[in-house]
């Protein structure tokens, strides 16, 4: 139960973070054409781009975190 929950605040976290990083880094302009259109899909590629990239990062600290415990507790 517990871990569920710590991997659901992981995943949401980590997607909370990407999306924020990629909105204030890159300057989006730079790579499209400023149009209403294009600001409406440009806001469902970055949200799309966050889940997938935040779900890795979460996903793969979540693993390395539950390697070392099985490590951990195989070497007690």
């Amino acid at each position: 139960m517990i871990m569920s929950i710590v991997t659901l605040v992981s995943h949401l976290l980590f997607i909370t973070l990407v999306n924020q990083l990629l909105r204030q880094l890159f300057d989006w302009s730079k790579l499209i054409k400023v149009s209403p259109e294009n600001i409406t899909r440009l806001n469902v590629f970055i949200l799309l781009l966050s889940i997938a990239i935040g779900y890795l990062i979460s996903h793969f600290l979540i693993e390395v975190i539950q390697i070392s415990q099985s490590l951990f507790f195989a070497f007690r």
